[in-house]
């Protein structure tokens, strides 16, 4: 049997912070060595910008109106009284007054405005009375440059483009910018069980169809719709049989084509998993497993100086490990802040007992079908990820409930957001009401309590 001893096992923080250290120092997340590419205003909604963005000319490039109201000189009102409006009967359209509306340039020789609610226009719209005056010169106006002066940095590089930052863009007179490429992400799939779940089931013909002791593909299709959702392209390849040299042949093939690459297959504990002894011999393994499950036979390497994130396990726990480990890679690519963002909450209800903890001063047994809570890294923990409901209370607060179920159960499916729970012999779970850090689910959002 394989010696695992020597594998290098990290926690979650740890494994990311290696992970973001070691694309780094490839120049992973160098603006300069990263593919950029220019695309239309409309067709760049959710893309990274790549340069900073500058201000083609003043906005407003006049002296401009920025309300509907009408124009006036403000020489007529800067001798009067205080409150005191003007006798308007001998103002002449175009000389003394005029209309003037919002987002337009003021017309020639006039510097100040009056809300049009302010005034009564007459029948054949010549004259004008007037029920209140400006308070001051270019009331009502807004100067030339007052939004955005001419070159000036209007978004800067890595923003990300949404509605609105693609108003500003547009603001600034551009129709096209420069944004980050897409990172290619490779997907391989691994496993002589596995077969394509567009095939027949038949149970006389296994060799030929899904039959006895075959699964159907799952990953890809979370893969795929993760890897899109986070901005990337999603590059496929076919099931690979758990042999050394396909496995290997299959890695090399897809650093050639990907700028990222996810090798479904664990940590090299079966007797069958080759993936991290083909890593050892082509790259450099950075960890071989971390201290949280499920997801524990989770890895990382760099092969060709492109990362190869390693997820093991059927579709629920490969979706939140993808999250953990592929999303910083992709963030680090995309020049946004790969680091994971944790929200404190009110703890509601309970995680129950820990049954790893010690009795009498000796560990708790654990059945041989269970996998310990080990932890091989001195003084860390093993932590057990639990699902949990966050929601906005109604006094403004946020509380988080405990979500029964393993991930990929039905039941956990609403729960947008996650726990790490220390599964150590002599660990105390947090009480109800205690303040715990929770992580927001990709894609999730806070929901509000309904009555």
């Amino acid at each position: 049997m394989r010696d695992h001893s020597m594998h290098i096992e990290l926690a979650r923080h740890d494994a990311v912070n290696h992970m973001l250290h070691e694309l780094e120092e490839c120049g992973f997340n160098n603006s300069s060595a990263i593919r950029n590419e220019r695309v239309a205003l409309d067709e760049s909604f959710d893309r990274v910008l790549a340069e900073d963005v500058k201000v083609k000319t003043d906005i407003p490039n006049v002296l401009t109106c920025c309300l509907d109201s009408i124009a006036v000189h403000w020489d007529d009102f800067a001798d009067l009284p205080d409150g005191q409006v003007p006798d308007t009967s001998s103002w002449v359209r175009g000389m003394d007054w005029e209309f003037a509306n919002t987002g337009v340039a003021m017309p020639a020789g006039f510097d100040t405005a009056i809300v049009i609610e302010h005034v009564r226009v007459s029948d054949d719209e010549e004259h004008v009375e007037l029920t209140a005056t400006p308070s001051e010169r270019f009331a009502g106006t807004r100067p030339a440059g007052a939004t955005m002066k001419r070159g000036q940095v209007a978004l800067e590089s890595g923003t990300l483009i949404t509605p609105d930052v693609a108003a500003r863009i547009a603001s600034a007179g551009h129709a096209s910018v420069a944004v980050r490429s897409r990172p290619r992400v490779a997907f391989l799939p691994t496993g002589d069980e596995l077969v394509p779940p567009n095939l027949p089931f038949s149970e006389s013909s296994p060799e030929k169809f899904a039959g006895a002791g075959h699964v159907y593909e799952s990953n890809s299709a979370v893969v795929q719709g993760k890897v899109e959702a986070w901005g990337g392209v999603f590059v496929p390849f076919d099931i690979i049989a758990d042999e050394y040299d396909a496995i290997k042949e299959a890695v090399l093939s897809a650093t050639k084509v990907a700028d990222i690459v996810v090798l479904n297959a664990g940590s090299s504990k079966g007797s069958e998993d080759w993936s991290v002894e083909v890593l050892e011999e082509i790259g450099h393994v950075i960890y071989h497993q971390t201290n949280h499950g499920p997801g524990h036979h989770s890895f990382f390497a760099m092969v060709e100086d492109v990362p190869v994130v390693g997820i093991s396990g059927p579709s629920g726990g490969v979706s939140f490990t993808l999250e953990f480990y592929l999303q910083p890679a992709m963030k680090a690519f995309l020049g946004l802040d790969p680091h994971p963002v944790l929200i404190p909450a009110r703890l509601k209800g309970s995680f129950g007992k820990n049954r790893f903890a010690r009795k009498g001063g000796a560990a708790a047994k654990i059945a041989g079908e269970e996998r310990p809570p080990e932890a091989t890294t001195p003084g860390s923990s093993f932590y057990s990820v639990r699902f949990m409901e966050l929601i906005a209370e109604a006094d403004g607060t946020l509380s988080a409930t405990p979500v029964a179920g393993k991930a990929g159960a039905p039941e956990t499916q609403h729960a947008n957001a996650m726990y790490m729970l220390s599964a150590a012999a002599d660990a105390i779970f947090p009480e109800e009401g205690t303040i715990i850090e929770v992580e927001l689910r990709s894609g999730c959002t806070i929901q509000p309590r309904t009555v």
